[in-house]
């Protein structure tokens, strides 16, 4: 039988570090809203382009001064049940909204006409990086929070033990699916393509995931029973949310290359 252990993880002292990196990419966020504004063109694509461009960095700085709060709010709280869920939805809306920093970097790379073979490479690689990379690393740090979770249920530790705990297939199945159908992205979706304003969807619909993360753990939350809160349902349906998140970022993201 193989066993292995996963050692206890202080959410409080990573939550101090989670804010001040959102802090600080809040502050890229802002600054990056300012690019597309003194560019002149008369490219109706391009104008197009920097206009969802800034509604994209707009999103995703008011997205990262968000959780720069949650996370120094998080960071004073104890390893409790609270606490363990929170880390598992901030963090899917921690990532959707770093991943749209490089979705707007990728709409202004479009701005630039003459010099636009130069800038091909950079966009397809800012491509794959948002629409495949980004979104699996999502997922899979996601499905390491809820080994965190398991760990906090147990009293501190987890000892994994081959076979699984059905909890642990579950949360690894969610994953490996979510995952799959990311890879799948650039093979179904070659050939298609969607309007380039649906990038500014993206952009708003990452913010309002992450206002309503900050509400339901600000709001609902605390109120409910800590047995339920970091129960096994709680914590399956918190995966999946994030899985499905980050898939239709992926999907998203990818058709409006």
């Amino acid at each position: 039988m193989l066993t292995a252990e996963v050692a206890s993880f202080d959410i409080a002292a990573a939550a101090g570090w989670y804010s001040a990196v959102a802090g600080l990419l809040a502050g890229f966020a802002l600054l990056a809203v300012l690019l597309p504004l003194d560019h002149d063109t008369r490219d109706d694509d391009a104008e197009a382009a920097g206009a969802s461009g800034v509604i994209v960095f707009t999103s995703a700085f008011f997205s990262l001064l968000i959780l720069a709060f949650s996370y120094a709010i998080l960071s004073g709280r104890s390893n409790g049940p609270v606490a363990a869920h929170e880390q598992q939805l901030n963090g899917a809306a921690f990532g959707l909204a770093s991943l749209l920093l490089l979705l707007g970097l990728r709409e202004v790379l479009r701005l630039y006409g003459t010099n636009r073979s130069i800038m091909q490479p950079a966009q397809n690689l800012v491509a794959r990086t948002t629409a495949l990379w980004g979104p699996m690393i999502v997922v899979a740090l996601q499905f390491s929070n809820t080994l965190d979770t398991e760990a906090l249920r147990e009293g501190g530790q987890l000892r994994l033990e081959w076979p699984f705990s059905s909890g642990i297939l579950i949360n690894l199945g969610v994953s490996i699916v979510a995952i799959i159908l990311i890879v799948l992205v650039p093979v179904v979706g070659r050939n298609r393509h969607v309007a380039a304003k649906t990038t500014a969807v993206i952009g708003r619909v990452t913010l309002g995931f992450t206002v309503v993360v900050t509400l339901w753990c600000a709001l609902v939350v605390p109120l409910l029973p800590s047995d339920f809160v970091l129960g096994a349902v709680l914590e399956h349906v918190t995966l999946a949310v994030a899985a499905v998140a980050a898939v239709v970022y992926s999907w998203a993201a990818w058709l409006t290359r």
